[in-house]
């Protein structure tokens, strides 16, 4: 049986968006509060569909997922670091009588104040403050007919890049696997079976 090898993650944005989770869920994460979201996580991309949208929000009240976008002005000096377009995607329904269109506003509000504060840059490990901050309104037909109201709020802001991360912590949507070819040969006789999504088993 071949050996897995070994996957360094230097090189990607993935530490980075970890550490603004962490430094979100301080203010933002929180279960039965109408102020708060019941999930801050780390997300593979852009939303492109209401059902894509509905995957994420099941069985929940509120959520915000953080994605990097696009990485710009690559540099390697003392270390690999980059400019990341970030988006913070806010999903919510309504919630103890409370209507998930205001709910969502003053949310991403509060999103965006916590990524611009004074302390934001060394909570989240960053090497500068967040810049170009915007907050838009993603309202359509096909999330109302779903009851959820979604905002997404960018920036940009410079993060090291070679900073390792722990693979077992990611989320599921995240461990992702490949089947290598070197020189037009696998290197593994069996691809990687990847859990997309939580509750998936390998067979």
């Amino acid at each position: 049986m071949n050996e897995r090898p070994e996957f360094v993650t230097l090189g990607s944005t993935v530490s980075a968006a970890e550490n603004i989770v962490n430094w979100l869920k301080i203010e933002l994460e929180g279960e039965k509060k109408p102020d708060r979201v019941e999930k801050v996580e780390r997300h593979i991309g852009q939303f492109n569909t209401p059902d894509q949208v509905k995957s994420f929000m099941s069985g929940r009240g509120g959520s915000i997922r953080i994605a990097a976008l696009r990485v710009r002005n690559i540099r390697n000096r003392n270390g690999m670091t980059g400019l990341v377009t970030w988006a913070a995607y806010i999903m919510m329904a309504d919630f103890w009588g409370y209507p998930r269109d205001a709910r969502c506003e003053v949310i991403a509000g509060r999103l965006a104040r916590r990524i611009s504060c004074r302390e934001a840059a060394a909570g989240m490990k960053a090497e500068r403050m967040a810049e170009n901050i915007y907050a838009e309104n993603l309202w359509s037909g096909g999330l109302e007919n779903l009851g959820i109201t979604m905002w997404a709020v960018t920036w940009e802001q410079e993060f090291r890049l070679d900073d390792e991360i722990d693979l077992s912590t990611l989320p599921e949507f995240l461990r992702l696997g490949a089947s290598i070819v070197v020189n037009g040969q696998p290197v593994s006789d069996v691809p990687e079976i990847i859990n997309v999504r939580e509750g998936q088993s390998d067979e």
